[in-house]
This record gives structure tokens, sequence and C-alpha cells, in this order.
């Protein structure tokens, strides 16, 4: 069930009810978007969190669902791009000091978690009022392979093609979604998510060619109709409401702050 945003529909640990699992994206947009803000996925279940990227508007995107940064439990990061990561600054330095110690199960594949600490956090968080710093002094750090538990949900991690030299992740739900991340198109998706009625996929509109993410010109080629026809695009620019066209075929596009529920 697809549900639009409705303040009535908060995920506070104070509204949160138990059964229910609720995916939101708090951003859709790409990483030049000024509108939508990153493309980060928050998952809800047992009234826990867990935001799957964090990039530099995560905290104010949560403002706008009436959450903080205290309400968030966990986060997986896909790859070590800003507008995935750069929130997490942000996220462990008021984590901290301004939330009491509030420590955060950070996911992230072996290969995402070294260049994400040693070329790209390190060089602000390195050094605190309390002297030097690892990641850990931050998050409890959870290495992630094949697939990852949390909060009674089994996710499931595959590789993805975004930019050369640079590891890349999506993440999959079995039988609730796939939600890609950053890619080109993968040859092998119908086999990754299987039944999965929600596939989120990155889909540049913005052109037609792009070197680091899909358009939606190269996945009506490649993709068959029954996988396109459960595709709703995330990750895309400004100019949204000038290319649906685009995206006929598609199931749709994620609006910013659209509910899925199960």
């Amino acid at each position: 069930m697809i549900l639009e945003w409705s303040p009535h529909r908060l995920l506070s640990n104070e509204r949160r009810t138990v059964s229910e699992i609720l995916a939101r994206f708090i951003g859709t947009g790409d990483s030049e978007s000024l509108d939508y803000y990153n493309t980060n996925l928050l998952v809800s279940t047992q009234a826990k969190n867990l935001l799957v990227d964090c990039g530099w508007t995560a905290k104010q995107a949560l403002r706008d669902q009436g959450l903080t940064i205290k309400d968030i439990d966990a986060i997986f990061i896909t790859h070590v791009h800003g507008d995935h990561v750069f929130g997490l600054e942000r996220f462990g330095f008021e984590s901290r000091y301004v939330h009491g110690g509030h420590r955060i199960k950070l996911y992230a594949c072996e290969s995402v978690l070294d260049p994400l600490w040693n070329e790209c956090l390190k060089g602000c968080m390195g050094y605190s009022s309390d002297g030097k710093n690892e990641l850990d002094d931050f998050f409890d750090i959870v290495p992630v392979s094949e697939r990852f538990f949390w909060n009674g949900l089994g996710f499931e991690v595959f590789p993805t093609t975004h930019t050369v030299g640079k590891p890349s992740f999506g993440v999959r739900l079995p039988g609730r979604f796939t939600f890609t991340a950053d890619t080109n198109a993968i040859p092998e998706l119908s086999l990754i998510v299987q039944d999965d009625p929600y596939v989120f996929h990155d889909v540049y509109v913005s052109g037609d060619t792009h070197p680091a993410h899909a358009t939606a010109l190269e996945l009506k080629r490649l993709y068959p109709s029954d996988l396109l026809g459960r595709i709703y695009a995330v990750h895309y620019g400004d100019d949204i409401m000038e290319q649906t066209h685009k995206l006929e075929g598609f199931a749709g596009w994620v609006r910013q702050g659209a509910l899925f529920e199960w």
C-alpha cells in the first residue's frame, strides 16, 4: 500500500505501531537537487528506525517528517558519495554530544567502511574535544557481506555498478521492496528482485545518457516490461515534472515523503 505523506503518520517512538513495516523516502532527489533532498530511505518496524544512506540533507529531511537524529536506531550505507554519507558527521557528533551518547548501529560492507572513514569522515571527525577518534567512537559498527539482520527483518545486499573503482551496493527486503541506490542499469535485476512488488531504482531523467546513473531510456531498452512496471524512479533531478513522459511504462516516480506500508 502506498500512502502520501501525512502529518498524522509520524514515525516517532511515541507514534509507531509494533506490527507494521513502513518505508518512507525522506528525500528523492539527485546530488544536485535543491527541491527534493538527497535520496535517503527510512525503514521502520517494531518502534525502531533504520535509515538507508545519510546525505547532507538528512537532518532537515527528518525534521520535515517530525523526527530527529535521536529517532534513528541504525543506518545502512550503500556507497561513499556526499549525498549518501555527509550527514554522518552531524549524526555522529550530535548522537555523542547532544543526545547523551545515543548509539546508532552503522551497517556497511567491508569495502565501504574503510573509505567511508579514511577517505571521507576522518578529516572532520578524527579529532574532537575528547581527542583522537575512530569511527567506532561515534557508531556501533556492523560489517555486512551478503545480508544483514536488523530488528527482526532480514535484508539482502547486492553489488551495483555506479562509479568506476568505487564499491556500491543495493539493498532488498525480500517480498517487500528492492532499492538499488545509485547505479547504472543492472542486467541481472530480475533475478535479484524476484517477486518484490516495489523496485525503487535510480533513474536519471534529465538526459538520455549518463556515465554513473541509469537513464529511463536505457532501462526501457534493457528491462522486460513486467520488471519495468514495478519500478518507481528515485534520485531524479529538480526537472522531474517536465520529464515524467520519459517514465511511460514504469510504475511511476516516488514523491518525497511518500509512505509504503505492509
